[in-house]
């Protein structure tokens, strides 16, 4: 995964980034979305990653965002300092039918990776603690050594991942374009009556 890693040493640059990213197959925008708790008329306007991230800290009490780029047979939802794709509930529904989906959560203060498939999660874990007493509870998959995720390069690891497990490569670029933003709720408040929401 090393040559993997070198073309997402962006990702560890920038020490600002905080995000879920996740990639999901089988399903169009619209649907989604929906998944994700917006609809049509949640539509904000097209805008760049950091004019979706300002909008989300100005209004961080009252809504989150997502952002949609389909690119080939893949969809990939990114949401500017938020985590909505990093529930295991949303990552069940967001799978079902044979369907596929990867998230990767960062923060300045934590990380967390996301797989489900046909409706099931198979990993959910802290890279940070892959081998250690505080990763014992974790969802590990049988993909994951213990050199895949060295921690000075953690974020670039973890999109690197996130290629080698779905085939898509993310683009640098994606962030600088101007892409469909949606208002979604908390996911803690849309999934409060969802039992075990946030358990794998």
């Amino acid at each position: 995964m090393r040559e993997l890693r070198a073309k997402y040493a962006w990702a560890d640059e920038d020490h600002d980034l905080a995000w879920t990213v996740g990639v999901f197959e089988r399903f169009a925008a619209d649907a989604m979305l929906a998944i994700y708790g917006g609809g049509r008329g949640d539509h904000l306007d097209e805008m760049t990653f950091d004019d979706a991230m300002t909008l989300r800290n100005d209004h961080f009490d009252e809504f989150a965002v997502v952002q949609f780029k389909m690119h080939e047979r893949y969809g990939v939802a990114i949401e500017p300092n938020g985590w909505t794709g990093n529930v295991p509930e949303i990552a069940r529904r967001a799978s079902v039918d044979g369907g596929r989906f990867f998230s990767v959560y960062w923060s300045p203060s934590a990380c967390q990776i996301l797989q489900a498939k046909n409706g099931q999660v198979t990993a959910s874990f802290d890279p940070n603690f892959i081998g250690l007493p505080a990763g014992a509870n974790d969802l590990l998959p049988g993909w994951v050594g213990d050199d895949e995720f060295p921690l000075e390069q953690l974020n670039a690891s973890c999109l690197a991942a996130m290629e080698q497990q779905t085939g898509l490569a993310f683009n640098r670029g994606w962030l600088d374009a101007m892409l469909p933003t949606y208002r979604i709720p908390d996911p803690d408040v849309m999934l409060k009556d969802v039992e075990n929401a946030r358990m794998p």
